[in-house]
């Protein structure tokens, strides 16, 4: 049996900004109490998931937020456990950088998601997108330690060395576990790197090409699949 359970959120187990369905909250109860642990990896900040699964009511959660940058055990504020995966200095430079590029380039046209080490620009209107899409391929160069990935609502700009790969890697490390134990659900191109870490990977939607282990339209079929003999 895996042991570990690890979610994206935002089109994974939930609409993009939407509630996970009551009924999908009652099978993560129900793989709670089979003796699953469960995760959620995605490119919120902690503190978003945090109040976001304090809803769900599970008893224990393990929140890994900003693309694998910023870790939390448990819903509790202050949190019980609370780390930072370690970030280069040149990395954290070319955030500033791009953050300064931005700035001069989009004016007030920008919001940024309140992060503590990657960088979350959501464009105000959709020419701001590729704004910041030309800005990032003209100073590619310059900005060769960063990942950036495009979502239909905000850009995630990520140190390279971070993803959900070295993330989850990291979780498993400090829980005693190891990839067999993991089985990991997404949608996104930023889901991939945990989809490959996983011993069993969950594509969800249509959306993302990639060759999963197994695939579901929804996120309740693929909740209803684990732990029955069928994932």
């Amino acid at each position: 049996m895996h042991r570990l359970l690890v979610f994206d959120l935002d089109g994974t187990l939930a609409g993009i900004g939407k509630e996970i369905l009551p009924e999908d909250v009652e099978e993560l109860h129900r793989l709670e109490r089979s003796g699953y642990r469960i995760a959620i990896c995605s490119g919120k900040p902690v503190s978003y998931l945090c109040g976001f699964m304090r809803q769900v009511g599970l008893e224990e959660s393990i929140l890994i937020g900003e693309n694998g940058a910023v870790f939390q055990f448990g819903v509790e504020l202050p949190p019980v456990s609370f780390f930072r995966y370690p970030c280069q200095e040149e990395a954290l430079e070319q955030l500033r950088q791009m953050r300064e590029l931005i700035d001069r380039a989009c004016g007030g046209e920008v919001w940024y998601q309140p992060n503590d080490v990657v960088l979350t620009p959501f464009p105000k209107k959709e020419q701001v997108f590729d704004q910041i899409q030309e800005l990032a391929d003209t100073h590619a160069a310059d900005l060769n330690c960063l990942h950036i990935y495009r979502h239909s609502d905000s850009f995630d700009i990520v140190p390279k060395h971070i993803d959900k790969y070295n993330s989850l890697e990291l979780l498993t490390q400090k829980l005693s576990l190891s990839a067999r134990d993991v089985i990991a659900y997404g949608d996104w191109i930023n889901d991939i790197p945990m989809l490959e870490y996983a011993d069993v990977s969950v594509k969800i939607g249509s959306r993302l090409e990639y060759e999963a282990d197994y695939s579901f339209e929804t996120i309740g079929e693929a909740l209803k699949a684990t732990g029955r003999e069928i994932l």
